[in-house]
């Protein structure tokens, strides 16, 4: 996961700050439960996204005497087939 906890943290609190100050939502349980739910969904969706990329580079194998050779660029590749798997899946990332 690229964020560390802190982060998170406070990209949760800015999120709820803004629903609040907004008035875009109202919440039927406390905000401490609205900001754990925020955390859980930012997480949730970084450790998707790193298996992800552990695919990717799986995948990547096939290509490595390509990249190797110079006859690929590495991140290039890995951007393609993540692109292509993100569509394939239907994921929002």
């Amino acid at each position: 996961m690229r964020l560390k906890k802190e982060q998170i943290q406070k990209i949760s609190q800015r999120i709820l700050k803004t629903i609040q100050e907004k008035k875009l939502a109202t919440f039927k349980v406390g905000t401490d439960a609205v900001l754990a739910r925020i955390q859980k969904a930012i997480s949730d969706d970084l450790i998707a996204e790193d298996k992800l990329d552990d695919e990717v580079d799986k995948i990547m194998g096939q290509y490595r005497s390509m990249i190797a050779s110079g006859q690929m660029n590495e991140q290039e590749v890995f951007q393609k087939i993540k692109k292509q798997l993100i569509k394939d899946r239907k994921l929002v990332i």
